[in-house]
């Protein structure tokens, strides 16, 4: 096994090699996903360097390398199921679940964080944010619209219906960006209006568990999130959690505003508070109340 190959040579190891070693050792999960010249920029070494290192090892180049570390980590995987198929206590599900949960971050991190990098600067540079989604995703879109709004972050949500659809697609300018929520469904009123405001010329993302839906295929950037569990249901965990990281980064750019944003809001809720305690009870008594 690799592990066993780099313990035994790591001592006699060069320094580029020991680099590779370490991240193999401490990122096995995303060392998993990488071709031999990624892991090369990962890592800050030359490519001819990783091939070198997988020979050092005993192989006969990092494609065996790589096959054998695909190999442990599917193991690692299902492992993780087992363990949540024969958890005896709900302490023991719940950890298990926190492993996979960890996995699929882990995974997502490695395959599709760029498309998130594209995403925030694309919402950054939006004049208005339009979000929709359908079932849940119209939910999630809401809750982010609220968010993004509370902060000064202009944003609308819509229902993808014909004439929501319709109304909102007259609206929206070049400068816009439309941002879809789309976890498994099949979602085929998102990837209309994705689709047209596509050819209206305003820039499309969609952030779904799928990446084979309408909207998912339609969008200018798709972010593609991992939800398989051990459970009979697909999870959303990761689902949100990118959601949050999105929000995090786009609050970190606008740092001052945000915060002054903030402590607006906070004083404009003490002074209501404030109000709300002086005010009478007649004041806040019911209308059945007031009739008696």
């Amino acid at each position: 096994m690799f592990q066993d190959r780099i313990r035994e040579n790591y001592d006699s190891l060069t320094p580029g090699f020991r680099k590779l070693a370490d991240f193999i050792m401490n990122s096995t999960l995303d060392a998993a996903f990488l071709t031999a010249t990624e892991l090369s920029r990962r890592v800050g070494v030359d490519p001819a360097t990783v091939v070198r290192f997988a020979q050092e090892l005993g192989y006969s180049g990092y494609r065996e390398l790589s096959r054998e570390i695909k190999h442990y980590v599917r193991d690692q995987v299902t492992a993780t199921y087992r363990k949540v198929s024969e958890a005896g206590t709900i302490e023991e599900l719940l950890k298990s679940l926190v492993e996979n949960a960890q996995q699929n971050m882990q995974h997502f991190f490695t395959t599709d964080m760029n498309h998130v990098v594209e995403a925030v600067k694309m919402l950054k540079g939006a004049s208005h944010i339009w979000l929709t989604g359908e079932f849940s995703g119209y939910d999630l879109a809401a809750f982010m619209a609220k968010k993004f709004k509370t902060y000064g972050v202009p944003a609308s949500v819509f229902q993808p219906s014909i004439s929501e659809t319709a109304s909102v697609l007259f609206s929206m300018k070049e400068s816009d960006v439309l941002f879809t929520i789309a976890e498994s469904e099949p979602s085929l009123d998102t990837g209309y209006a994705v689709q047209m405001a596509h050819e209206k010329g305003v820039k499309t993302i969609t952030l779904t568990c799928s990446g084979v839906i309408l909207p998912a295929r339609q969008s200018d950037v798709t972010i593609i999130v991992p939800s398989k569990t051990p459970i009979a249901a697909p999870g959303f965990g990761v689902f949100t959690q990118v959601l949050g990281l999105i929000w995090e980064a786009m609050m970190r750019e606008g740092a001052p505003e945000t915060t002054e944003r903030l402590n607006q809001i906070q004083e404009n809720m003490s002074t209501l508070l404030k109000q709300r305690s002086a005010t009478p009870d007649y004041e806040v008594a019911s209308s059945s109340e007031v009739a008696e």
